[in-house]
């Protein structure tokens, strides 16, 4: 399906035990969306959401020879990583997504030591395509979150250099079952909003029974990745 363009991002993130962070004073994200502990990056909060660059979505394959011929093939893990962008996010929850903390003089910042806890988190990307009508969302749903590499601030003669807001997801699998990213589509049969956000957000701690409403019970169709698998299929529930 043809993307056109970028809508907005939801940001959400977890505590170091994989639970959904709602609470300001620990580090979570007040919503903006009735969704507790997720932010929506859009025209309205942050001047528009300008990029979901992910990378990595095919693991390597290695080939294995016998006799004089390729016998079989072994794949590698997945290494995908999104790098996400906005105009003007707020910097308290910009601040909050790339895990600095507040401390006694009201600064937010982030110490160098091994101690210090990565913050995790998931986003989905949400793209419209206005010639048949169907929005996607690719969500990754675990993983590390950081700021984007580098700062630069300066000037010129007639104008200041504009810095706008990027933060990175190092994705990784889910502790629970493993999924690494999946693409969820607004015309299939039994999709649901609601029902999709809770999926992804949920059901991330390790040994969790949480099931996928958004298909379970459903014909609809979902496109998604796990630790295990070598390719992304399309799974019927």
């Amino acid at each position: 399906m043809e993307l056109q363009g970028l809508n907005d991002l939801l940001v959400f993130k977890y505590d170091k035990d994989g639970k959904l962070v709602t609470d300001e004073s620990k580090g979570g994200l007040t919503t903006n969306i009735g969704k507790d502990g997720v932010f929506k990056i859009d025209l309205e909060s942050s001047k528009g959401a300008t990029q979901a660059n992910i990378t990595g979505l095919s693991r390597t394959a290695q080939a294995v020879y016998g006799s004089n011929a390729k016998a079989e093939q072994h794949f590698g893990a997945y290494q995908i990583t999104g790098t996400f962008g906005a105009n003007d996010i707020p910097h308290n929850f910009y601040d909050a997504i790339v895990g600095l903390e507040k401390d006694s003089k009201l600064g937010f910042g982030n110490m160098a030591k091994d101690s210090t806890p990565l913050a995790h988190g998931g986003v989905i990307a949400h793209s419209y395509n206005s010639n048949i009508g169907v929005d996607l969302y690719f969500a990754l749903p675990y993983g590390n979150l950081t700021p984007g590499g580098d700062l630069t601030m300066g000037t010129d003669n007639e104008n200041p250099t504009l810095v706008h807001d990027t933060f990175t997801l190092n994705a990784a699998a889910r502790p629970s079952d493993g999924l690494v990213y999946e693409k969820f589509y607004s015309d299939e049969d039994g999709f649901d909003f609601d029902k999709m956000i809770t999926w992804i957000i949920s059901g991330t701690v390790a040994g969790s029974s949480t099931e996928d409403p958004t298909h379970k019970g459903s014909d609809g169709t979902a496109s998604h990745g796990t630790a295990s698998q070598g390719t992304t299929h399309p799974t019927t529930h």
